[in-house]
């Protein structure tokens, strides 16, 4: 370096040595900076840089226990990442204060004209090393980001194609992150799922601030070809199965077809040729109206609960992969229609005495743990009994008379009297109508099953079923 031996020539050889630890600290100072955001990337991005990629090697037969150690390794290496964090930061504080004491070291040893010529040369110099390793970090945790990715083996269970047209990779890798993105690697519990995520939306913008590298283009690019891909083939419907988190690439002539011949069951559906969303809103604005000059609402509360310029609800199917020639189950959407917040505050209200029958299981685990204990005698059988097309074989009467048998608990919950409060139900359970492709039908209620009006009761309160028809919204509770 010439300017070295100039100061050489001049200052003599101490003074060359302090000017060489001054620019040996500002070179390890941007380093340092550089190696702070890099592992404060990887702990946001949850990879692990190559330096902690080891293994512990111990004596296990169960998978279960192989996964559980994985994730304990993985918590620790992000727990060492933090403390390598705090060491560089402790570090490059330290050295912030060594250059700071060679710098006024330096322009007391130097004339002002030599000491202003090595600050430029300092500072240009450290802004080239600044840059350099930077761009090397950014790339190293693109890689590292890839390599995890990569280390995820697509299952075929994923996406399944039930279509002839052949799928390309950049698809089958865009409809594997899932509408919830990244659905297969679901976790059972909701707030870590929430946590999560939101630290994923704000791990991509910190990091977005920072120069991208064209690595980091590559779902960008799937996504991309993926809309362009669909674009060109019109007849292909993408959709999620009823069970499993997969998703389905289906044939939209199938799919119409099938919703066409199901909506053609006279036995479940009929056709009206009106739509009585207008009528249902006078009807639920009638109710809402007596309620609060009664008070049994206030004035906010029948705001929300009288909504206007609703859209009927919708109905769509998902296939049934796992059933013989991939059925479909009817949903019908009541979110935003016209019955949608009273149905939901009525369900509120009815929630509150689910699960105060002796008959009420909450689900399969909580039966399996009641029994576990129960001695069955050899002429005792236990089965299941699935309901075909639930919704639509809950007599509307009967649900009613529920209701009249259970008021002494309702009452203790509303305000609202029992005739008022049964009427509002029945207007909600009696608005079955919907739309499809423009078409208004009505959901019927010819029912072969006509229980005990105490069987009712305990089936409405006491267990869940599951069936063929489902409804998604507030209407759904009830």
């Amino acid at each position: 370096m010439n300017l070295e031996r100039e100061i050489l020539m001049k200052y003599g050889r101490h003074v060359r040595e302090v000017l060489r630890q001054f620019l040996k600290t500002s070179i390890k100072l941007a380093k340092t900076s550089n190696r702070i955001k890099f592992l404060l990337n990887c702990r946001k991005c949850k990879v692990i840089p190559m330096c902690l990629n080891y293994q512990v090697k111990v004596n296990m037969e169960n998978e279960e226990s192989f996964r559980q150690l994985d994730k304990i390794l993985f918590k620790q290496k992000i727990r060492i990442i933090s403390v390598m964090i705090a060491d560089a930061k402790r570090t490059l504080a330290r050295m912030k204060k060594t250059k700071t004491i060679l710098r006024n070291k330096m322009e007391c040893l130097l004339e002002r004209e030599d000491f202003e010529q090595v600050r430029e040369a300092m500072e240009d110099k450290t802004a080239r090393v600044y840059m350099t390793t930077k761009v090397k970090e950014i790339k190293k945790i693109e890689n590292l980001k890839k390599r995890r990715i990569a280390a995820i083996s697509p299952e075929v269970s994923w996406v399944e194609n039930t279509t002839n047209v052949p799928i390309p990779d950049f698809l089958e890798r865009t409809l594997m992150l899932g509408p919830n993105y990244n659905v297969p690697l679901f976790k059972d519990n909701a707030d870590e799922i929430r946590a999560e995520v939101a630290t994923a939306i704000s791990n991509f913008i910190n990091y977005n601030n920072q120069p991208r590298h064209h690595q980091q283009e590559w779902i960008v690019k799937d996504v991309g070809k993926s809309k362009k891909f669909l674009k060109d083939h019109p007849n292909l419907l993408i959709t999620k199965a009823v069970k499993g988190n997969k998703t389905v690439i289906l044939s939209s002539d199938e799919y119409v077809e099938k919703m066409e011949e199901m909506l053609r069951d006279a036995n479940t559906y009929e056709t009206i040729t009106f739509d009585p969303t207008a009528r249902v809103s006078r009807k639920i604005k009638t109710i809402l109206d007596e309620w609060k000059n009664n008070k049994y609402i206030d004035f906010r509360t029948h705001k929300k609960l009288n909504m206007s310029n609703c859209n009927p609800p919708r109905i769509y199917g998902l296939p049934k992969i796992h059933k013989q020639g991939r059925p479909l189950r009817p949903v019908v959407s009541t979110i935003g229609s016209t019955t949608y917040k009273l149905a939901q505050f009525l369900s509120n209200i009815l929630g509150k005495i689910v699960g105060k029958t002796d008959a009420h299981v909450l689900n399969s685990f909580t039966f399996a743990t009641e029994i576990s204990g129960a001695q069955i005698n050899e002429d005792e059988i236990m089965f299941s009994l699935d309901v075909t097309s639930l919704y639509t074989n809950v007599p509307v009467d009967y649900a009613i008379e529920c209701i009249h048998q259970r008021w002494d608990e309702i009452d203790k919950h509303t305000p609202i009297d029992q005739d008022s409060f049964v009427a509002a139900v029945k207007l909600v359970l009696d608005s079955t109508f919907f739309t499809y492709k423009g078409i208004f039908y009505k959901q019927t209620f010819e029912s072969q099953w006509v229980p005990s009006i105490t069987s009712s009761c305990k089936s409405s309160y006491g267990t869940s079923g599951t069936g063929d028809h489902t409804q998604t919204g507030g209407g759904t509770h009830l």
